[in-house]
């Protein structure tokens, strides 16, 4: 009975909000969509409660090439976390916008890719999960683009590029690891993909179509653009839920557990720690708070690509690790989602009165900077811990490096809470109930949803660690106060939005300035050889005329000596004849 109704409410959940974006084009039942569509994510919602612990697969042999739904452990917490997201977004976004026309359109995208993304959490099969993944990336565009200006545009372009290229890496991937295991289910493909020659390029393209969505260090240049642009509600799925979409293909894809990669291992985990640190690095010179919160989900999607590296080194490792991954992308995901539904509160055009706001912001703000009695403590715990098990030389690097990105992140949070700070309070404000309390919902569950799933503060951290969890955040505090003495930031010029996308638009632009000149100089050299043909061209006019002229005035000598000959002939005849009478 539970399996059946779990496996129902799976079907449920992916068909209701492709069904609800349907019914959105008839004119006549629009008004009352609009307030069924805030809670169209709750079937999946209800999944995760009604889910046991025994998985049992939805077997379709008639979807696409043979489709096979399942919850499985690490699922559960995607499920639980793209659930609440999208339904607490979905609620914020019916307040957000004002006219019925935009929250038409902005439910449409939301919905196709809302079911997109619940498809890939809970498909099995490599079919399944390409189809829900490409329909959430592609839905996601119309989210980017929504409000139609240059910067949306701007964003859109470099969103569609990047996922455009990891839609054909992925589809090569996908055909090659289905040619080397002969097989589409996951399961499979990672016992098997290790035995085929050609393993090392299926893991490079896998890492990189997923490493877009992720963010990896080089492929990043999309994120702070597009949470810059969309809306907040957009920016807060995105940021929250969209971007675990591809550490969860990497889970479902990689041979992780299966064997050592020392290679990939290493250069992976020191990838995500260069992303962790470049994140904060780049982040702490914006001066715009959604572009510091995407510079601030690139550095966090940095540790936890951190940790793939180290069950690459060490598949011993992966039963530990699996668990902590899911649970710091949880921890990360509430946290930054009701970070960017806050900033989208501290606008005054929304009539909140700010500083209730600017208080609210602190606890997901310490829960990122891993401050005791929140979920971001438990996170950073469990991802030390991982170093009495990783080989040389990470046993010593993993927490010091850990530490370090602890400070860097309270320094980012600091600079986020500084900008964000109440300067005036707009007269008779008063709270937009609708925006309120979807947003307060959301700082419930970073409190509420750790404790649910079984992890105790006493019985993960002693007081000893629970204390020492409290030196990075002092740390922090008396450099964010040196920084503001000081006046450093007001000194420092905020890097260009999309950092490293900058040098490439300036080499661009370097070639497009390089190509007008030779395109001059060719029309300097057209313009000169016309010149010369047109000055040639006369000469040869010029010379055939004279020609002429001389041709002409040959002609007329030689006729007139035929005349002069013969006048000489006459006058010849007769003198002769003179002298011989």
């Amino acid at each position: 009975m539970t399996a059946t109704l779990l496996n129902s409410l799976l079907l449920t959940s992916i068909i209701w909000p492709l069904l609800l974006m349907f019914m959105l084009t008839f004119k006549n039942v629009r008004s009352r969509l609009l307030h069924l569509i805030p809670w169209a994510a709750l079937p999946g919602l209800a999944a995760v409660i009604v889910a046991s612990s025994t998985v049992t697969p939805v077997e379709l042999p008639w979807l696409l090439l043979g489709s096979t739904y399942a919850l499985d452990a690490s699922g559960k917490i995607f499920m639980l976390l793209a659930a609440l997201l999208w339904s607490v977004s979905g609620l914020y976004a019916r307040s957000y916008f004002n006219r019925t026309e935009e929250q038409v359109r902005f439910y449409r995208y939301f919905l196709l890719a809302m079911a997109g993304n619940f498809i890939l959490i809970v498909a099995h099969d490599l079919p399944s999960f390409y189809f829900g993944f490409a329909l959430m990336s592609f839905a996601s565009y119309g989210l980017v683009v929504f409000k139609k200006n240059a910067s949306a545009f701007r964003a859109g372009v470099m969103y569609i590029s990047l996922v455009l290229l990891g839609e054909v890496m992925l589809f090569a991937a996908l055909l090659m690891a289905t040619h080397a295991t002969d097989s589409i289910i996951f399961s499979t493909i990672r016992e098997k993909l290790i035995d085929y020659p050609n393993h090392d390029m299926i893991i490079l393209l896998t890492l990189m179509s997923f490493g877009i969505k992720v963010g990896v260090l080089g492929l990043h240049v999309w994120l702070p653009l597009a949470y810059s642009a969309a809306p907040t509600p957009a920016s807060a799925v995105l940021s929250g839920t969209m971007i675990n979409a591809g550490i969860l293909g990497w889970l479902r894809f990689l041979p992780l557990g299966e064997t050592a990669l020392p290679n990939w291992g290493t250069s992976i985990t020191i990838l995500g720690f260069a992303a962790a640190f470049y994140g904060v690095g780049i982040g702490l010179t914006q001066r715009d708070p959604k572009t510091i919160l995407a510079y601030s989900s690139i550095s966090q999607m940095g540790i936890i690509t951190t940790l793939f590296g180290l069950g690459m080194l060490a598949p011993k490792m992966w039963p530990l690790l699996l668990p902590g991954i899911a649970f710091y992308a949880l921890h990360h995901g509430l946290s930054k989602g009701s970070l960017f539904l806050g900033v989208g509160l501290c606008g005054s055009q929304h009539h909140i009165k700010r500083r209730w706001i600017w208080l609210g912001l602190w606890l997901p703000a310490l829960a990122l900077a891993g401050a005791p009695l929140t979920s971001g403590v438990i996170a950073k715990h469990l991802a030390k811990s991982y170093a009495l098990h990783a080989p040389v030389p990470w046993e010593t690097l993993l927490p010091l490096l850990l530490s370090i990105s602890t400070v860097a992140t309270a320094l980012l949070m600091a600079r986020l809470l500084y900008l964000l700070r109440p300067a005036t309070e707009p007269k008779g404000s008063i709270p937009k109930f609708g925006l309120l309390w979807p947003w307060i919902v959301l700082l419930l569950t970073i409190v509420l949803v750790p404790l649910s799933l079984g992890y105790s503060f006493k019985n993960s951290l002693n007081n000893k660690q629970l204390l020492g969890s409290l030196w990075p955040l002092l740390l922090s505090l008396f450099v964010s106060i040196a920084v503001y003495k000081i006046r450093l930031f007001h000194m420092i010029k905020p890097i260009p939005t999309g950092d490293l996308l900058i040098l490439f638009e300036s080499a661009l632009n370097v070639l497009k300035n390089l190509t007008k000149r030779l395109d001059v100089l060719g029309k300097d050299y057209i313009t000169i050889q016309q010149h010369t043909k047109a000055q040639l061209d006369l000469i040869q006019t010029a010379f055939l005329t004279k020609m002429g002229q001389v041709e002409s005035a040959l002609v007329r000598w030689e006729f007139a000596m035929f005349f002069m000959l013969i006048i000489i002939a006459i006058v010849g005849f007769f003198a002769l004849e003179k002298v011989f009478e």
